[in-house]
């Protein structure tokens, strides 16, 4: 099994999140791709993912942990994380700045009073939020023998009962709960699209020497709104926004997330992430 080693001032690394097409591309350029990002999720459903360490090295990626929420994920699920942490000896764990488990309403029929949603939720954007990621925080680290970072949600409507901006969140955030951050630059688009922030001005306003990791993916249009998009290209925005931010950045990652689609021509994924590599270089 491959390992995964990350020092701040090396050649920043290019990886893949595991989807349909990391097979194909790592048979037809496996020198491109220096690891592949894994989800817990898929890792707890699918036992097997595990085998493409044998190819490349892993870095797990996580969904669970509720880490902007008021309601922790089940013991079970926290050792269960802590299992695939040693089994794919990943540097850290990057995981949502959002909210995955929530109160249930009066009547419903969840298990012991919570309901486990099916995506990571923004959650609100004030102090209160800030105080509770921080208590998580100090609860989770115990568990884990590497470092928790933490991804910006996409914002695609005004939060209600927010006092900060999603800028002023994540560098709050990072600032009180002195954590990193995997900074996903394509939320960033979505998020000044949809809430009508300058990109690149909000994005310098962060802590950007506390970035270890990026993400890379597509978004779409519809209904008036910005939305992820791990199907289609990553648009030029992304990159010109990647090279904007580059002189701060001390990211050692780079994750390119194609996990929705079913194919990608080679020569368009060789060429982004070469092009990553040149603006990063």
């Amino acid at each position: 099994m491959q390992q995964l080693t990350l020092k701040r001032g090396e050649p920043v690394a290019v990886g893949l999140a595991n989807g349909p097409i990391v097979r194909p591309f790592l048979e037809w350029s496996p020198s491109r791709v220096d690891y592949v990002e894994v989800p817990y999720e898929q890792l707890r459903f699918d036992p097997t993912t595990i085998d493409i360490q044998a190819q490349v090295p892993v870095l797990l990626h996580c969904s669970s942990m509720s880490i902007a929420g008021f309601v922790l994920p089940a013991e079970k699920t926290l050792d269960q994380i802590a299992g695939h942490v040693a089994c794919t000896r990943t540097p850290w764990i990057g995981e949502h700045l959002a909210f995955i488990s929530a109160d249930a309403l009066d009547g419903g029929d969840a298990v012991e009073g919570t309901v486990e949603l099916t995506y990571t939720v923004c959650p609100q954007l004030s102090e209160e939020t800030v105080q509770r990621v921080d208590q998580n925080l100090k609860s989770l680290r115990s568990r884990f023998d590497v470092p928790i970072i933490l991804e910006n949600s996409p914002q695609y409507f005004p939060i209600p009962g927010s006092t900060l901006t999603m800028p002023e969140f994540v560098a709050t955030v990072a600032k009180q709960c002195d954590v990193d951050l995997l900074l996903d630059i394509t939320h960033w688009l979505i998020t000044a699209g949809n809430m009508r922030l300058d990109s690149a001005e909000s994005a310098e306003a962060l802590p950007l020497e506390r970035v270890r990791e990026v993400h890379l993916s597509g978004l779409s249009h519809q209904s008036g709104r910005w939305w992820d998009d791990h199907a289609v290209p990553v648009p030029d925005e992304a990159f010109e926004l990647l090279e904007r931010l580059a002189p701060r950045l001390q990211a050692q990652a780079v994750t390119f997330e194609y996990n929705w689609a079913p194919s990608i021509p080679h020569t368009v994924l060789a060429h982004q992430i070469d092009r990553v590599r040149d603006v990063l270089s």
